[in-house]
């Protein structure tokens, strides 16, 4: 094509057609030009197409973690706010009367729901962080939802202070259970069988609620738990999952 062009130049030069050459010339500048903007909007359409599609492959990975994520942050709240009803159950135990008539199974069953085991988020963050570490993050269009997404990490911060606030407050409990208490008692109750008898057989974990110790770090265990499901912790975690799952639906379903 640039052969043929270069001919039809000759050609005018070589018959003197000077005027005739300075337009055609122009023209085939003007053609070049063209051809070049419609290519560079070829490839800029080819490029959206193909950041569109990757977008709409992260947003849909997005919602499947998310929604994972907001699968595991109920599962929390709802072992949280069990082990807050179990701790209000043994509160009631510093109360002698309601301690008399409560049997020692009862007792270490509330016991054994206390202690036994923690209400922990840990969120999938897989695409999260394979979005934000490949620089991928300015392919999703929607401004509200690329900021969501860049602060949900430091929304677990606070998570992270309150598990070791919690962890200590247990680990006391725990001391003065051990110090003060039978564990032996307590499996023996929930049905374990040991085979040999042992100096605790004649204690019981009564007497453990008449410290007045133990009440008052159980209640500041308690108190911090109700706090995990407030909405600096579980349950803003839980808002923002939601609040993402929302601008994500907005965004497949454009």
């Amino acid at each position: 094509m640039i052969k043929f062009f270069r001919h039809i130049r000759k050609n005018l030069l070589s018959e003197g057609k000077t005027g005739k050459y300075f337009k055609y010339a122009i023209g085939e500048i003007v053609l070049v030009v063209i051809g070049i903007l419609i290519a560079l909007q070829i490839n800029n359409f080819n490029n959206n197409r193909q950041e569109i599609k990757i977008e709409q492959e992260y947003l849909l990975s997005l919602q499947t973690e998310y929604e994972t994520n907001l699968e595991k942050i109920n599962l929390s709240l709802q072992k949280n706010k069990e082990r807050v009803n179990a701790v209000e159950d043994m509160l009631t135990l510093f109360d002698a009367n309601v301690l008399d008539t409560t049997s020692d199974k009862a007792i270490s069953d509330i016991l054994y729901s206390v202690f036994s085991g923690d209400a922990t988020f840990q969120p999938s963050k897989g695409v999260l962080t394979d979005v934000i570490s490949s620089g991928n993050l300015n392919v999703i269009k929607n401004k509200k939802l690329r900021q969501r997404l860049a602060s949900f990490e430091s929304k677990l911060d606070f998570l992270k202070l309150m598990r070791t606030a919690i962890k200590d407050l247990k680990n006391k409990l725990k001391n003065q259970l051990n110090n003060n208490g039978s564990i032996r008692k307590l499996l023996i109750d929930r049905g374990r069988n040991f085979e040999n008898k042992s100096i605790s057989d004649s204690r019981n974990n009564r007497q453990i609620f008449s410290s007045i110790e133990f009440e008052n770090n159980l209640l500041d265990y308690y108190l911090t738990i109700s706090a995990a499901n407030g909405p600096r912790v579980f349950g803003g975690i839980k808002e923002q999952i939601e609040q993402i799952l929302v601008e994500i639906d907005l965004e497949i379903n454009k």
